[in-house]
């Protein structure tokens, strides 16, 4: 689902290769993965539970990876870092950008349309894959966490004081719809564009029924949360936060439920497989990896080589 985006973090998951990866066939492919964060570190996974090293190709940190179908994948990082793979993560490329602060949220609507996000109200567009990105005028100057662009020129972006970016001409220019209150640190929609929500500290969850051009305040959730995943359809909403926080919604946020996570580390970000639906991680402090296969119902802690926090995670 491209209409995604990953929130800023020291390490990623997202399913980029021809392994069951992002974009989804609908098929029966097994949920493979990639992982990039702290130091350029990288891993990989091809069936969703077993996770290996990989070689990095950076030895920058990186905050934000997207996907578009097995083969295309973009990551975002700190000194204006992007890196690129055209053949499902084997190998990696540079691509230059006109800006030198963190990239904190990436977001592809499809092999050409992308958009970044990141410090200091940072707003870069690329209408060629990301072989070449232009800074667009912001009109914010706060830090912004999160990107979401989607296949009807909508686009939006949200981060410190409560800001919410949205740009009805994918990207080239926006406008502040919100701002004030707590930071926000995921921002996601559903397939239609129209159904989308937000999440940040102090609990804070928010929706919107008009593409992101209004939006409401939900009840908040016990404490910060730091990631967010919505279903294609926009029933199914999972959030996480600190403290092992997962709370679920089947009914675009109508009604929510705590789910049991069995950890107590800080969870920063949730995301599913496109290929199998019910298949999916929550990502969080000291290597965190939990893994669910029944939509976010129930979740068991996986076993990885991976050490660093998890902040960030892509939703598949």
């Amino acid at each position: 689902m491209q209409l995604r985006s990953s929130i800023c973090g020291l390490l990623l998951l997202a399913a980029c290769a021809g392994k069951g990866g992002g974009g989804g066939d609908g098929g029966g492919s097994p949920p493979g993965g990639w992982t990039a964060g702290l130091g350029g570190a990288m891993g990989a996974t091809s069936n969703g539970t077993d996770f290996t090293s990989r070689p990095a190709p950076t030895s920058t940190d990186l905050y934000s990876l997207v996907c578009v179908g097995h083969q295309l994948g973009w990551a975002g990082g700190a000194a204006g870092t992007m890196i690129a793979t055209s053949d499902g993560g084997d190998t990696w490329f540079r691509q230059s950008v006109p800006v030198s602060v963190a990239l904190r949220g990436v977001s592809f609507a499809d092999a050409h349309h992308g958009i970044a996000v990141g410090d200091a109200g940072t707003l870069l567009v690329s209408p060629d894959g990301g072989y070449t990105w232009s800074a667009v005028m912001s009109p914010t100057t706060v830090s912004l966490r999160a990107a979401a662009l989607s296949r009807v020129s909508l686009a939006w972006a949200a981060g410190e004081a409560g800001t919410i970016l949205r740009s009805t001409d994918s990207g080239m220019s926006y406008s502040v719809v919100r701002s004030g209150g707590a930071t926000l640190r995921a921002i996601k929609f559903a397939q239609d564009a129209s159904h989308g929500f937000a999440a940040g500290d102090a609990g804070t969850l928010l929706a919107t029924s008009d593409g992101g051009a209004t939006w409401r305040s939900l009840p908040a959730a016990r404490a910060d949360l730091h990631g967010l995943s919505i279903s294609d359809d926009g029933m199914r909403v999972v959030a996480v936060g600190v403290g092992g926080l997962i709370v679920r919604s089947l009914d675009r946020g109508a009604t929510w439920a705590e789910i049991g996570s069995g950890s107590t580390q800080a969870l920063n970000a949730i995301g599913f497989f496109d290929g199998n639906t019910e298949v999916g991680w929550a990502v969080g402090n000291a290597g965190t990896i939990l893994y669910t296969e029944d939509g976010g119902g129930s979740f068991r802690a996986l076993q990885t080589p991976l050490a660093a926090d998890l902040y960030s995670v892509e939703d598949l």
